[in-house]
């Protein structure tokens, strides 16, 4: 009987959705590859605070060991930044450190040791929207949000500049990734500072926050002839449908609604019509399906190919 107990609950398991649909916000950022190290990088960090000082902010830089190349090592630059180093191994990095080009990882993340820190990046990770203060919040639980613009000028006059004095970096290299919110934040770049970087990656980006809000912002987006960064996408296909999500418990049925309402704002295959109105417009961009990977999975899936093709280990766009 204990046996058969046992294999139920182990079936049961295996039929349920992953968990890793949803962020596991329980889950701590200790024992890292920053911490525990990697062959052939080393780590250096510092720290700063937003320019309202109501949000700390730790930076972690995984550095190449060896001489750069002539033309300068590439930089990415990684948002929930304590997710990305628990998704990065030694052996990635190890890979990256014998490749042509090793890239600088600068993992920018809250200063603290939660994966990810919900209420936080809510607000640097969304721009602004019209409404007023009032129109600045979730469709669902009410964090604020409107504050990517500051956050982007913190990345590119604060971070960016202390994380390129730490070695040589090729400037025509330099790379934003984020992912779900933070994919939002990568495509508000993209529209509002398509010169700031040379490749925009975002992984499963959460298109429908503010009832398909980016969707304007590419509409509005205005590109120089010489502006011709890369865009890297992928999206998952293994969660479930929205009307089959699962609400946490004891969430708000009027919150459970307001946030399928947002998702059906846009299309299913909202992301892939995107990535074939970017190419019209003449931009190089790389689409991904990952099958069978839930939405919290496209995190760690999708980092290992934007670091491998910035080094050089694959020829994605070149």
């Amino acid at each position: 009987m204990r046996t058969a107990l046992v294999w139920l609950a182990l079936a049961l398991a295996w039929l349920s959705p992953p968990a890793v649909a949803q962020p596991d916000l329980s889950r701590r950022a200790v024992n890292t590859v920053a911490d525990t190290g990697a062959p052939g990088y080393r780590f250096e960090q510092f720290r700063l605070s937003s320019a309202d000082g109501q949000r700390q902010y730790r930076v972690r830089v995984a550095l190449p060991t060896r001489e750069a190349p002539a033309q300068g090592f590439p930089v990415a630059y990684l948002l929930d930044g304590n997710a990305a180093l628990m998704e990065t191994d030694a052996a990635l990095l190890a890979r990256l450190a014998d490749a042509p080009r090793p890239p600088v990882i600068a993992y920018i993340a809250y200063d603290n040791d939660l994966r990810i820190d919900p209420d936080k990046r809510a607000f640097d990770y969304t721009p602004r929207r019209p409404g007023g203060d009032d129109g600045q919040r979730d469709a669902a639980g009410g964090r604020r949000n409107g504050g990517a613009d500051a956050f982007l000028a913190l990345v590119e006059g604060h971070i960016a500049p202390r994380v390129e004095a730490m070695a040589r970096i090729d400037p025509s290299t330099r790379a934003l990734w984020g992912h779900s919110y933070g994919g939002v934040f990568v495509l508000h770049a993209l529209f509002a500072r398509p010169q700031a970087f040379d490749v925009y990656a975002a992984a499963d980006p959460s298109l429908w926050w503010g009832n398909g809000r980016l969707l304007q912002e590419e509409v509005a987006m205005t590109l120089d002839v010489a502006q011709r960064p890369r865009v890297q996408l992928w999206v998952g296909e293994g969660a479930p449908r929205d009307d089959a999500r699962k609400p946490p418990p004891g969430r708000d049925p009027a919150d459970v609604q307001a946030m399928r309402d947002a998702r059906r704002s846009v299309p299913p295959d909202a992301t892939a019509r995107m990535a074939d109105r970017l190419r019209e417009r003449g931009l190089p961009v790389t689409f991904t399906t990952l099958p069978g990977l839930s939405h919290g999975q496209t995190l760690g899936a999708s980092l290992p190919p934007l670091l491998e093709d910035l080094s050089g280990l694959t020829e994605t766009h070149r």
